[in-house]
């Protein structure tokens, strides 16, 4: 989360079609989304004495690391060392320092802070860090990692694996950047030009009234991965770049939980985004090579909804008991685990689930109780590693959790996309 100095927004205005959602904001007549200029890097930044003593040795470093390491970016950063008695505010200075009762006064464990002149070109960034996150059990390394994606020009991300999803998960292991984290921030900073590390694809949502804005649009390549999100424009417009070659499928979901448009910013948090089926690209498999563009790409999301999952749990123990949340569940492959999945018009004995990667089989039936379905799978020693998509059906509605599971690479299986 952050704050933003921006006071006027205008919904209804087109925005420019591009992968990923980046922070966008009106200036003058158009809406532009925010970023570094090449003169800036390598970024500097400054540290509190303060939060580099309540936090875990190198975890800032870690975290900025973690951006910078993506390999198809042109990403720098310069540590300017430690400070005393860092504050925020506009002051040309970067800085990450530590804020009392953050929680306690905007509910948020992170903020960050942009500025940036009437180009979009940003000029300075703060993050803020709530004094109790170094006590508390949530995970401090997402936590900076995500905050440092809102300095690079990033919005949040419905992605549920990725580190731009608005919540952030308990525990200590750093699961590294989503593959939509990664090419969404080569987009913005490329080393070379995007359309020469992969493909485009471009086309259109469509509901019942039209184009429908602030749809978010899904690339899931053969091993069931969301390689690449972006939100449609207001004219349901889209258009994904940089997708790895291969071959995948598209679809289309509404921001209506976990993540909807009030997790956003700027523009984005002023649409109303209406809810619409999740549906398929009418192309059922779309090719996609370096260099080129597949265009005229329709999803058709006409017609009323019922069926909207919000929630993901797992044991492995085998019972029908869940903790369920909106965070996603870090798996690894050999292992043999209970999914739930639950949210609004689940029907028992009629709604059905089924993960997307094809290291995943079902065993057994499922089960129902209250309003979550629950099966059984056993994941194969080699089953594909990164983010993968829950797909939920019931009746003649579906509903995705996209990037609800995290699978661990397995030693002996290596990765056949660009990472």
């Amino acid at each position: 989360m952050r704050t933003l100095l921006i006071a006027t927004v205008l919904a209804m205005m087109s925005l420019p079609v591009s992968a990923a959602t980046r922070l966008t904001y009106v200036m003058g007549d158009s809406n532009v989304p925010v970023y570094w200029p090449k003169s800036a890097f390598p970024i500097g930044y400054r540290v509190d004495r303060r939060l580099i003593t309540t936090l875990p040795e190198g975890s800032v470093a870690r975290a900025f690391g973690l951006w910078s390491g993506v390999s198809d970016t042109d990403l720098t950063f310069n540590d300017l060392g430690i400070a005393d008695g860092l504050k925020a505010g506009q002051d040309g200075k970067n800085v990450v320092t530590l804020a009392d009762d953050l929680f306690a006064n905007q509910k948020a464990i992170a903020v960050t802070s942009n500025w940036y002149d009437s180009s979009g070109r940003l000029t300075e960034a703060d993050i803020q860090i709530d004094a109790t996150l170094a006590t508390s059990d949530y995970n401090i390394q997402s936590a900076l990692a995500h905050e440092i994606g809102h300095v690079l020009g990033l919005d949040h991300s419905a992605v549920i694996s990725s580190v731009m999803y608005p919540y952030i998960s308990r525990g200590t292991e750093m699961p590294g950047l989503d593959s939509d984290d990664k090419v969404a921030i080569a987009g913005i900073y490329p080393k070379t030009d995007p359309m020469m590390v992969g493909g485009t694809l471009h086309g259109r949502v469509i509901g019942d009234g039209g184009g429908i804005f602030a749809a978010q649009v899904v690339a899931l390549n053969e091993e069931g991965e969301p390689v690449n999100t972006t939100l449609t424009n207001t004219f349901g417009e889209f258009e994904l770049r940089g997708i790895p070659p291969g071959k995948y499928r598209l679809y289309a979901e509404p921001l209506d939980g976990p993540v909807d448009t009030r997790n956003l910013t700027g523009v984005w948090r002023q649409t109303k985004s209406p809810s619409f089926p999740t549906r398929f690209s009418d192309t059922p498999e779309i090719q996609v090579d370096t260099g080129k563009i597949v265009g005229n790409l329709i999803v058709n999301g006409s017609g009323s909804v019922q069926l909207n999952p919000r929630w993901i749990g797992f044991n492995t123990t085998g019972l029908d008991q869940f903790s369920l949340s909106t965070t996603a569940v870090s798996l690894k492959p050999g292992q043999t685990v209970t999914l739930a999945v639950a949210g609004d018009g689940f029907t028992s004995g009629m709604t059905t689930f089924e993960v997307l990667n094809p290291g995943f089989h079902r065993q057994g039936n499922f089960g129902y109780s209250a309003n979550y379905v629950f099966a059984t799978f056993n994941i194969d020693a080699n089953a594909p590693a990164g983010s993968a998509v829950i797909l939920i059906t019931s009746g003649n509605q579906k509903g995705a959790l996209t990037g609800a599971l995290r699978v661990a690479a397995s030693p002996s299986r290596s990765r056949g996309v660009r990472r």
